[in-house]
């Protein structure tokens, strides 16, 4: 059966490698998205800028991410989709090293514009293609959630080694407040070897880009049948407002986990609990890494019940650790990290789960798959600056009053989607009655 066929390669074990492939495309995605955080203090001393511009950076290369999942559904229309990862994640693996080389925050910022651009067009491009190899079965989404979870791991990881120790004001002890507004050079010239981490993170890109690049001349020689092609038919009424319910759904709590992590640190120091930077540290690593196990549980969970089942579970569990982080978050260090982590338990497997529902119940395309991780990139963002916000102007507390009410929309939306699931199946078996004459 051409190339593959004569090294004895069978069909199904090409389709493995090239599903582990894809999850290692998610896990590049998720190395990438974390390096930015345990970096920024090295970078800010590389440019010498104020905390408030470094800052921005993850800022706007979330929001180039966001475009760029959209950008997906017309370029792949042109382009090949394994020619189209080949190419994002070889300019990414470019533009990552642009970023610690240079020493203009603004030659950075353009190079960080380009890098979420170019990773939300492979973003989109992964789980589409999941959804292609995926064969209606619901644990590549899952494995492709942990693959990105894993990578969220190993970013910190492998930059710890390279930062360096930095005391912003330790030079400055005989200063005065108006000097110190305006020094620029927070380090005092301190050296940092965050480009190391930096060569790393392109060198396991271009690896990537290799591996795509062999998969890409295999399937051009083997081309898949036509018969195990999957029809594309246009959506019905029905289905079209389900989908809208779905990306509602993932807006609002795709990536609610992350921006949870991302403001655990802030609740502990303002809440009357004056948590030390460096156990508040420890704590949202260790809540990263339940939502690694929550992942891998939903792998598990998922060849023993339904999708439903898991996102019913899911979000029962969301609602309950919401309510009792609201009474007991500020009354003891305990109850914080033990709810807290059950909450990383139970939004672990909730976007994988929502996708995987789609493809038990409706179908996925490109498009649909643009939509979705738009959603997801999006709704993490604005989430994020909105439940920061109110946490500013009113009380820390509102983390989990926001935490609380977005569960409760949550549940309200999936009680929405199953029923319009079942209207779906029901206008399908009657379509297939009336096609096979069947009574």
């Amino acid at each position: 059966m051409g190339n593959l066929g004569q090294l004895g390669v069978k069909p199904l074990s090409c389709r493995y490698l090239e599903l582990a492939l894809l999850l290692a495309v998610s896990g590049f995605d998720g190395l990438i998205d974390s390096c930015f955080g345990p970096s920024l203090q090295d970078l800010q001393c590389r440019y010498s800028v104020s905390v408030q511009t470094i800052s921005t950076l993850f800022p706007v290369y979330a929001g180039f991410k966001t475009a760029g999942s959209v950008l997906y559904v017309p370029v792949h229309a042109v382009i090949n989709v394994y020619t189209l990862m080949m190419v994002c994640v070889l300019v990414s693996s470019c533009l990552v090293l642009v970023i610690p080389l240079c020493s203009s925050f603004w030659v950075a910022a353009a190079a960080s514009s380009g890098l979420g651009l170019t990773e939300g067009v492979a973003s989109s491009a992964f789980v589409a293609t999941t959804g292609e190899l995926s064969q209606e079965s619901t644990i590549p989404f899952h494995l492709m959630g942990l693959a990105a979870g894993a990578g969220h791991i190993l970013g910190p990881l492998i930059i710890s080694p390279f930062l360096s120790s930095i005391n912003p004001h330790g030079n400055r002890s005989n200063t005065t407040a108006d000097e110190l507004e305006m020094t620029t050079d927070p380090c005092g010239g301190s050296d940092s070897n965050i480009t190391y981490a930096y060569v790393i993170f392109a060198s396991c890109g271009l690896i990537l880009v290799i591996l795509l690049a062999l998969l890409r001349y295999g399937r051009k020689n083997n081309p898949e049948p036509e018969s195990c092609k999957k029809k594309d038919k246009s959506f019905g009424k029905l289905e079209l407002i389900l989908i809208s319910f779905l990306a509602s759904l993932m807006f609002i709590g795709g990536g609610t986990n992350f921006v949870y992590g991302s403001l655990l640190l802030l609740f502990g120091i303002h809440s009357s609990l004056h948590m030390p930077e460096t156990t508040l540290s420890l704590m949202t690593s260790s809540f990263y890494t339940v939502t690694v196990f929550g992942r891998v549980g939903g792998v598990f969970v998922s060849w023993v019940v339904s999708q439903s089942c898991l996102i019913t579970a899911c979000l029962a569990g969301l609602l309950a650790a919401s309510v009792l982080l609201v009474f007991t978050a500020e009354s003891s260090l305990l109850y914080l990290w033990t709810c807290s982590h059950i909450l990383a338990l139970f939004y672990a497997p909730i976007y994988a789960a929502l996708i995987a529902w789609c493809v038990e119940n409706v179908r996925l395309n490109d498009t649909v798959c643009a939509i979705f991780t738009f959603c997801d990139i999006a709704g993490t963002s604005l989430v994020a600056v909105a439940i920061g916000q109110l946490m500013s102007v009113f009380e820390p507390q509102m983390l989990h009053y926001s935490l609380t009410t977005i569960a409760l929309i949550q549940i309200l939306l999936f009680l929405c989607i199953f029923l319009l699931g079942k209207l779906v199946r029901k206008g399908t078996e009657e379509e297939y009655t009336v096609l096979t004459g069947s009574e």
